[in-house]
């Protein structure tokens, strides 16, 4: 039995706060993962889960004010401000994971929230009103790149009558931008100043972690242009929630360390992750995290790894400790995803270039419009190059908008193209 059987058959009972808000649940895996899994789970997967487990511990503990947050908004800047980072969208997906999204995707429609709606935020709102979600102090929004999740946040803020705060983010990369976002993350620091407390050495540490993870993550990308695959993207694609909140952590930097260490064995022994590979795909956007057989189906079943996903892609510099505003300034205007859809065009043509990528998928998850809004714009740039392209429609959290048979027909016809 692994962990992920354990924590099933635990809830089952429908006992949820019992189990799934008591930090001994959390201290237990830890432990666990440290000891019965030794020898079962390779070193840089041992990492995350000790990261998840650890932040969830110490969520529920209330050891440091918890700040709820939305995906890519630099998780450093709150561990450096002495807060814990709490991604509910990411919370989202490790219910999906385990089975439970569909329950909680229920509760939230039954307050009337539409199905329209992405259901990251539905699945986690689901949880929130059930109280299974560790209670936030603060919550911190930025303006990018989910209109969705700046709403939901809010919504959540009056849901717990906590502070709610939101950081702009100006639409264009420009100096004047970097300039002016920097200011405001100063005088937002400046505000936070009695809710959490921030100490430079751990300021220094945390960035100190970034930098070094930073150079692990680029390593490990340069590894992946390696052909053969030395790693599954669908094993990426379910490991990415790490660097989305654990960056800054030691966790986060062992994960990168060791998965580097991991690669580089693999390519110089030339050992393929998958035995046959004959096409390298690119990935876009994110993957259904529910129980289905789509990424196996494409990886064992039609040999055709995932040699890169574009949520994996470093695009920031280097951190300077002592100017960290203006880094992460730089770092959240600089996102691909962020701005004219142009930018995420030119990245994803590089991409096929340095992957050797001979066809990309874009999983156009239900409800995400800043994602899926930009599939015509990637068709055209691809179908110009030559490169097939799927615009794959699905449901990242909700299996009850998996259409296996639809799908499996689909993806076979377009590997047929490849």
């Amino acid at each position: 039995m692994n962990i992920k059987e354990y924590i099933y058959r635990k809830t089952q009972n429908g006992e949820w706060h019992r189990y799934v808000t008591s930090p001994r649940t959390y201290l237990f895996l830890e432990l666990l993962s440290g000891l019965w899994c030794l020898g079962k789970l390779n070193r840089h997967s041992k990492a995350s889960l000790l990261f998840g487990t650890r932040l969830l511990r110490q969520a529920y503990q209330g050891a440091r004010p918890v700040v709820w947050t939305n995906v890519y908004t630099p998780p450093e800047l709150i561990w450096a401000w002495g807060g814990i980072p709490f991604m509910p969208e990411a919370a989202a997906a490790v219910a999906a994971n385990l089975g439970w999204s569909t329950y909680f995707l229920k509760v939230a429609e039954g307050a009337w929230y539409s199905t329209d709606l992405c259901s990251f935020h539905r699945c986690a709102l689901g949880m929130a009103m059930e109280r299974l979600l560790p209670r936030p102090d603060l919550i911190l929004a930025s303006s990018h790149l989910c209109d969705g999740a700046v709403k939901f946040l809010e919504a959540a803020g009056r849901l717990y009558g906590c502070p709610y705060f939101l950081l702009p983010v100006p639409y264009r990369d420009t100096p004047q931008a970097r300039s002016w976002l920097a200011g405001e993350i100063r005088a937002l620091q400046r505000e936070l100043k009695t809710l959490l407390p921030a100490r430079p050495k751990e300021a220094a540490r945390v960035f100190a972690n970034v930098n070094a993870t930073r150079r692990h993550m680029v390593a490990v990308n340069e590894l992946r242009k390696n052909v053969p695959a030395p790693w599954r993207g669908s094993e990426a694609l379910t490991l990415v929630i790490l660097f989305l909140n654990g960056l800054g952590t030691a966790e986060a930097l062992s994960f990168y360390r060791e998965l580097e260490r991991v690669l580089s064995r693999r390519v110089r022994k030339k050992t393929p992750v998958v035995p046959e590979q004959k096409r390298r795909l690119l990935w876009l956007h994110f993957k259904p995290f529910y129980a289905n057989p789509l990424l196996d189906l494409l990886e064992i079943g039609h040999q055709s790894v995932i040699a890169f996903e574009e949520v994996s892609y470093v695009f920031w510099e280097e951190i300077p400790p002592d100017a960290y505003a203006e880094g992460i300034a730089a770092k959240m205007l600089a996102n691909p995803l962020w701005g004219p859809g142009e930018k995420r065009v030119n990245l994803v043509l590089r991409l096929v270039r340095d992957y050797h990528a001979q066809g990309v998928i874009h999983f156009s998850h239900w409800g995400c419009r800043q994602s899926t809004g930009a599939a015509a714009l990637l068709r055209a740039a691809l179908n110009k190059e030559g490169i097939p392209f799927l615009d794959l429609d699905g449901d990242c959290i909700d299996p009850r908008n998996f259409m296996e048979g639809q799908t499996v027909t689909r993806v076979e016809s377009f590997l047929e193209m490849v």
